[in-house]
């Protein structure tokens, strides 16, 4: 393998990609490159403010980014995970609304509610695959639909806060609140929790039985079969701890930044978890960088329309630049892998 084609597969070769095609989509849309990156950067990193908002970001997708990432280790394709964080977020608001406790032991309840939420809408799916052999693409999509219907359902009627303008519950009491990690942002210590998620789900996956049973069942599911694992109780385990993973981050915005359920809590996070997991190659460690890196273009990508006058289609074509970009340097990283002496 020659030098040029190492540098293409190398981390500068990927950074260097991307910096050309974001280039050529903001020319593309009529903006300069240069004003283009100065209103990413600044508005997603140009201060405390900034940091903590990027921050918050990463946090939102990481969680159903992990979620994925565990159903798909098991060949499963989770598309559901905004319904699933819809849910957990719901369960959390409701039973946080109406809590007498102390604080502590408030924000555990409600976290263990939102995976419980999460979970049980992750094994809806599941069951359906396990028992039936349904689809659990389409039945974890139109699942979503259900759960955004049935959330608005609920909080426009019998959970709806008694001073609510709109579809939301009532506010948390502020012991609820899960305490701040950047102090004068909405940064909370959920960052730290799904970071700890991260390095268990590593952990999970390369030391422990289940892990490897993962991997069978989703690189090789007959012979896993004829190994002795069961596919239909790991299929249904899968997607419900990957549901339930969605649910706590949608428990962490309700406690964390919102401080209520509101039915608009989430802009898509579920949906762009999915790359997130992708992108970060269905590894937990590497995910926390894309999330990072994600967060950056939610965050810098309103700044991007704002100062620099980058169209909202264009950020979003960015995106799939990215995703594509990152995907082609792996491909091209294994390549060089295999033809090394």
């Amino acid at each position: 393998m020659n030098r040029s084609s190492r540098i293409v597969a190398g981390p500068l070769g990927a950074i260097v990609l991307i910096v050309v095609l974001m280039s050529l989509a903001m020319i593309v849309a009529g903006t300069s490159p240069l004003d283009g990156f100065r209103a990413l950067f600044v508005g997603a990193l140009g201060g405390r403010n900034e940091i903590g908002e990027t921050l918050v970001a990463t946090t939102a997708l990481l969680f159903p980014a992990l979620g994925i990432c565990l159903a798909f280790r098991a060949g499963l394709f989770n598309i559901g995970a905004e319904g699933q964080l819809l849910i957990g977020a719901l369960c959390a608001g409701a039973l946080g609304a109406v809590l007498t406790v102390p604080g502590p032991i408030g924000i555990t309840l409600m976290l263990i509610a939102g995976a419980i939420g999460g979970g049980a809408w992750g094994a809806i799916a599941g069951w359906m695959k396990a028992r039936f052999g349904a689809n659990e693409i389409i039945a974890t999509l139109m699942l979503n639909f259900v759960a955004a219907a049935f959330a608005l359902e609920l909080v426009s009627g019998p959970l709806k806060g008694p001073l609510a303008a709109g579809a939301e519950t009532a506010w948390l009491d502020p012991k609820y609140w899960l305490p701040a990690l950047l102090p004068g942002t909405r940064l909370s210590i959920a960052l730290l929790f799904a970071l700890a998620l991260a390095l268990l789900l590593q952990w999970v996956f390369a030391r422990t039985v289940f892990g490897y049973d993962l991997r069978a069942s989703g690189e090789a599911p007959e012979a896993a079969r004829r190994s002795g694992i069961n596919l239909g109780r790991l299929t249904w385990l899968a997607l419900t701890l990957s549901g339930a993973i969605a649910g706590v981050g949608g428990a962490t915005i309700v406690s964390g930044e919102l401080h209520r359920f509101n039915t608009q809590l989430s802009p898509g996070y579920g949906f762009t978890a999915i790359a997130v997991a992708l992108v970060g190659d269905l590894q937990p460690l590497w995910i926390c960088l894309a999330a990072f890196g994600f967060g950056i273009l939610e965050s810098g990508g309103l700044a991007m329309q704002a100062s620099a006058q980058v169209p909202k289609d264009a950020i979003h074509v960015i995106e799939g630049l990215i995703i594509l970009v990152l995907a082609a340097r792996r491909y091209v990283a294994t390549r060089v892998e295999g033809t090394l002496p």
